[in-house]
């Protein structure tokens, strides 16, 4: 997965996204990746893209 730009829509205008330390999946750095663009947003471990509400699982873990 390309971490620099984002995988739906190709935009350089990415953010990525640090879980706060009360969330149940807080990782000390980078949790997910979220596009300015186009509003999609993609776990660092999955890759998968999350829908609205959903968070990333610690290191991907289902």
């Amino acid at each position: 997965m390309d971490k620099e730009k984002c995988q739906k829509c190709g935009s350089k205008n990415i953010v990525m996204v640090e879980y706060s330390w009360d969330s149940p999946e807080h990782y000390d750095g980078v949790s997910e990746i979220q596009c300015k663009d186009c509003d999609a947003r993609f776990g660092r471990w999955s890759g998968k893209e999350l829908a609205e509400g959903e968070i990333e699982k610690r290191f991907g873990i289902v």
